[in-house]
């Protein structure tokens, strides 16, 4: 697929450097930094055009005209706006995907059509995040959720414990402790190496586990990896920007929520758009405002500034004071793996992961209604509509142990109308199942799409 990148910031970096991992992907960025672009090119094998991206030299240039999909993911809305506009018209490209930050264009949504502003998908990655942070606050004990058939399937990703139910137990046993709990562990790492999740295959302490099952399951089955969290309720969050206050927001209403913010004039901004919350000004890192607002009671500390640096160390800080669990949002490697290392900082969230995850179902082939990017970028769950009538599928009709699937793709669960089934070797696909899959390995991505490809009568 020839994928042509407009901004190479954070988002768009990342994104390419996923995109370039598929070697059937020629990854064309074009920023107006040569600076930052030499410096791209010297670890990602892709080709870069100077200049700004709703120019229509440049974007020829840049061979527009080749292209299968256009993402404009710039610093400004009205440039990748404008891009896509020019992409559409003046090139007839297929699919355009677009970053958009502002409000008051996501509120309209008949302004993204092709009889207005011809984007095909709007992805917004401070929403993404916010919705990821959600639902992990919801179950205390994951480490991530990934929403599959518009959650009616969760994605867990759990750590395991000594002397919990299952640990140091055979999977199998599982269905013995929850007999009326549909579950399925779909993937286990260890020592950051793929353990196949047999029946068989013994949970060991500290495992990273993922399994499938329906929402309203989740919290019963994480008992049996780790001692239960208690439930957040008070909750400081550092960093009053479009996350922390659209977070702020959404768990004043059932939590107590301070926010620390250090621009005196963003604290009255954000203290105009909340209700119960306390906004307080002052630097997240300072030891003596986290005492003086009681930190030793605090449930849930996540730190949402834009600087990776200091959400790792007022994470490290929150930790030493008191504080129960912290998060951290990192956005560049390096902290992410210093963050990780550290036993003071309980999770970390990486929004470049969850902004891949948001455009992935976009770039797949088939009929794919969500894909989420796993493990960074090695792993991926991918959700696929199956098709029969005069299109079909040749999985169609099958038991899933009579599929030939790639090595490391699991058959997590499958959707049949509003009924949610746990995979097992003898249940058969049939038309229009969605079927949830798990690959360890995303270079198997293509023999997957070759599976359900549908065929022509």
């Amino acid at each position: 697929m020839n994928i042509l990148i407009l901004g190479a910031g954070q988002v768009g970096v990342s994104l390419a450097k996923y995109l370039s991992l598929d070697e059937e992907n020629d990854i064309t960025i074009v920023d107006k930094d040569e600076e930052n672009l030499s410096s791209i090119q010297r670890y990602l094998d892709v080709k870069t055009i100077c200049g700004h991206g709703s120019y229509p030299n440049i974007l020829e240039e840049a061979e527009i005209k080749t292209m299968d999909m256009v993402i404009a993911v710039t610093k400004s809305d009205e440039g990748n706006m404008l891009a896509c506009q020019i992409a559409h018209t003046l090139y007839g490209v297929n699919k355009k995907i677009a970053r958009i930050r502002t409000a008051e264009y996501l509120h309209h949504k008949a302004l993204f059509s092709d009889n207005a502003i011809p984007i095909d998908f709007t992805i917004t990655p401070e929403i993404l995040v916010t919705d990821f942070i959600k639902r992990v606050v919801e179950q205390p004990g994951a480490e991530q959720i990934f929403e599959f058939d518009n959650g009616l399937i969760q994605l867990v990703e759990t750590k395991a414990y000594k002397g919990t139910p299952i640990v140091g137990h055979p999977i199998k046993e599982l269905h013995d402790h929850l007999p009326k709990t549909h579950v399925r562990i779909v993937s286990i790492y260890r020592d950051n190496q793929v353990i196949p999740a047999y029946g068989e295959t013994v949970i060991k302490d500290g495992d990273r586990v993922y399994f499938v099952t329906k929402k309203k399951s989740v919290s019963k089955v994480l008992k049996e990896f780790r001692r239960m969290d208690r439930p957040y309720k008070n909750i400081m969050i550092a960093g009053g920007g479009l996350i922390g206050l659209n977070l702020a927001k959404f768990l004043e209403k059932n939590h107590l929520v301070r926010i620390i913010e250090l621009d005196k004039k963003r604290v009255k901004e954000i203290a105009d758009q909340l209700e119960n919350a306390i906004v307080l000004h002052g630097n997240a890192s300072d030891e003596d405002l986290l005492k003086s607002e009681g930190i030793e009671n605090i449930d849930l500390f996540l730190a949402l500034t834009d600087s990776d640096e200091i959400n790792v160390i007022v994470s490290i800080l929150a930790k030493r004071l008191g504080a129960y669990k912290t998060v951290a949002l990192v956005k560049r490697n390096m902290y992410v793996d210093l963050a990780t290392q550290s036993d003071d900082v309980d999770m970390v969230i990486s929004p470049d992961q969850i902004t891949t995850s948001g455009i992935l179902s976009h770039l797949r082939k088939g009929d794919t209604m969500t894909a989420h990017s796993l493990r960074k970028g090695k792993a991926e769950a991918i959700e696929l509509i199956v098709h029969g009538d005069k299109h079909h599928s040749n999985v169609v009709g099958k038991s899933i142990e009579n599929i030939n699937f790639p090595e490391g793709v699991v058959v997590g669960a499958i959707v049949r109308g509003n009924k949610a089934l746990m995979a097992s070797r003898q249940l058969a696909i049939e038309e229009n199942d969605h079927v949830l899959l798990v690959m360890s390995d995303t270079s198997q991505i293509h023999k997957v799409e070759k599976l359900f490809e549908v065929q022509l009568n």
